[in-house]
């Protein structure tokens, strides 16, 4: 049965000598593994470039519910990047993104408001003409929302603590790690209500950025099971260094 589809490519993987294969983020279907033949020949009619991570696609796939595997018939861009492929860090802010999106995506059922959402962070990234200095702290809070991963930390004492394996604000350091410090659970608690029009105004030396996305990441590892490290960190903390 064939289906159009939007997705989100998140990982591709070459196959035999012209083919990929590829996890693909539908909105339709959910989390989608899929085969498009012939894509790396001289003469393909498809460029093999938008099949790469980060790309925002509309295919028309044969859908079989019961195949681990379909096949992409046909692929166009949903969305043509005018700054990410041309700017070394919107690029590598976007790798880091979607090696996020990876690692949390895991569902074969479509969730409209997740796959909205980033879509529109990855529009965002592109068009913003705002500093992204701030943009990958603010991404891993704002996605909380929608992985029900999203923190209580509202509060307006100063030097309340979040402590996330109690789920809970606390007033004294726990005697685990698993805590945000008093500076990093305000930043925590702006991140979530302010946009990033605005979020991109806030002065935040690079130090405490850098801190504050190590927290960030640990609280994602901490949260889901294997998580891990993320390999475009390292590409991303170069390119703001």
């Amino acid at each position: 049965m064939l289906k159009k589809v939007e997705g989100i490519v998140l990982r591709t993987t070459k196959y035999s000598e012209s083919s990929v294969i590829c996890a693909i983020y539908t909105q339709e279907l959910g989390l989608r593994t899929y085969i498009m033949n012939g894509v790396r020949k001289k003469n393909s009619k498809v460029s093999p470039a938008l099949l790469r991570p980060m790309s925002l696609v509309e295919m028309v796939v044969y859908h079989q519910e019961e195949k681990d595997i379909n096949r992409i018939k046909e692929v166009k861009p949903s969305f043509i990047y005018e700054q990410v492929p041309f700017d070394v860090v919107k690029g590598a802010v976007g790798l880091f993104m979607t090696e996020v999106a990876q690692k949390t995506v895991r569902e074969p059922e479509p969730n409209l408001s997740l796959f909205n959402f980033l879509v529109d962070n990855y529009h965002l990234l592109d068009k913003t003409q705002c500093s992204i200095a701030l943009f990958p702290i603010w991404f891993l809070v704002q996605f909380t929302s929608y992985l029900g991963l999203v923190p209580i930390v509202q509060t307006d004492d100063t030097q309340t603590l979040f402590d996330y394996a109690e789920g809970r604000l606390v007033d004294e350091p726990p005697t685990h790690q698993y805590y945000f410090s008093a500076e990093h659970t305000q930043l925590l608690s702006a991140f979530l209500e302010l946009d990033y029009e605005t979020c991109s105004q806030l002065q935040i030396e690079h130090t405490t950025r850098k801190k504050l996305l190590d927290d960030m990441l640990k609280y994602y590892q901490y949260h889901i099971e294997n998580f891990g490290e993320l390999n475009a960190v390292v590409v991303m903390q170069a390119v703001f260094s």
